[in-house]
């Protein structure tokens, strides 16, 4: 578990699950099956922590884990407009291009949320500052305390539940 500040645990799935939802329609003309699109953006929402395995397994928690390329602003933001012309210049309505769009989206929705609860090096690779919507201090010894006292467990929390209403609401 990390030794400072925050973390969102729960939160990034279920916010896959929201993007993908509220975004689905929109990509009607494509002719998506639901599953499919709702899987890439639920993928896309947890991807940038794939660079975990690669933290604890080979890095040894030498670097914090918001400093690889996969928990990079820029390169979500880039992977996002590249999908974007993708998809506005190709005609022929494929999944593909929906999938990209949907994939990287929930990417960057990854790195505004990891923004309530760490560092997130937004201006990299330009400039190395981290930034965060809020201070990442220790507050308690025990970092589960830390996790569960902290406002963005609220935050998480009702992530959770829009994702759940999204699901069982009827229309």
């Amino acid at each position: 578990m990390p030794t400072s500040g925050t973390a969102m645990i729960f939160g990034h799935l279920p916010a896959g699950y929201i993007t993908s939802k509220l975004l689905f329609k929109r990509f009607e003309k494509h002719n998506l099956v639901y599953k499919e699109f709702m899987f890439w953006g639920m993928l896309g929402a947890i991807a940038p922590d794939a660079d975990l395995l690669y933290y604890y397994t080979i890095d040894d928690y030498h670097h914090p884990h918001h400093t690889y390329l996969t928990h990079l602003p820029f390169f979500w933001v880039t992977l996002f407009l590249i999908s974007l012309l993708w998809l506005h210049l190709r005609d022929n309505h494929s999944q593909n291009q929906a999938f990209a769009v949907i994939f990287t989206l929930s990417g960057c929705i990854h790195m505004v949320l990891d923004t309530f609860t760490g560092n997130v090096f937004w201006l990299a690779p330009v400039f190395s500052t981290p930034f965060s919507f809020v201070s990442t201090d220790l507050e308690y010894n025990s970092w589960e305390l830390n996790y569960f006292t902290h406002w963005t467990f609220v935050l998480e929390l009702c992530i959770v539940w829009w994702a759940v209403f999204l699901r069982f609401r009827t229309s």
